[in-house]
């Protein structure tokens, strides 16, 4: 995905949108395994959930990868493999907001292991896809899919995603991904699985 991309009714996020994405994306993600997993338990787990989107906000923003429906009920947070991705100055803010410092390194060994199952090829990752709760059901969350896979089709770039919910797995499977993976890494205590969409 190249360029800056804007195709009504999806808007480039920008830096000042990043209240509205959390605010989407946070209650959507607050029982999430993998966002659970990757977030350090304890009395500031909600804070820590919003600051988690905040630091994957700002990546994707960065990258003119972050993106939002007209009305600004739906975002969807994308990365590009052979873009710039964090900086240190991020990673620290994850490590002390997020993460906390002991999981932070065991986080960095099971993002090592995720990698081992995505392309050497350019692809675009598909970070993170949510609705506002109050309008799920209404094919937003669809419809910003379908947005995106259209950019990567232009650009002729495969999508690759992770998910560790099952209710997820009917909605990539009608939206024409395949499933080409489900493992349980070592310091997961659920099933991981993989996705992709090919450009045609």
């Amino acid at each position: 995905m190249s360029g800056n991309f804007y195709l009504k009714p999806m808007i480039t996020a920008t830096s000042q949108d990043i209240p509205t994405i959390i605010k989407i994306l946070a209650p959507a993600f607050v029982n999430n395994r993998s966002v659970n997993r990757c977030v350090k338990q304890d009395g500031k787990r909600l804070q820590r959930i919003e600051n988690q989107i905040a630091y994957v906000s700002r990546i994707s923003i960065r990258n003119q990868q972050a993106f939002l429906n007209s009305d600004k009920t739906g975002a969807v947070l994308c990365s590009q493999s052979n873009r710039k991705k964090a900086s240190i100055w991020d990673d620290l803010f994850y490590v002390f907001k997020v993460s906390g410092l002991r999981m932070g390194f065991q986080l960095m060994k099971r993002e090592k292991l995720i990698k081992q199952f995505h392309p050497q090829i350019p692809y675009c990752h598909l970070w993170f896809i949510g609705v506002d709760a109050s309008l799920q059901g209404q094919g937003i969350g669809s419809k910003l899919l379908a947005e995106i896979m259209g950019l990567c089709n232009k650009q002729k770039l495969p999508i690759y995603l992770e998910t560790s919910t099952l209710a997820n797995l009917h909605f990539y499977n009608r939206s024409g991904f395949e499933l080409y993976k489900q493992i349980k890494l070592p310091m997961d205590d659920f099933d991981l699985y993989f996705f992709r969409w090919m450009p045609v």
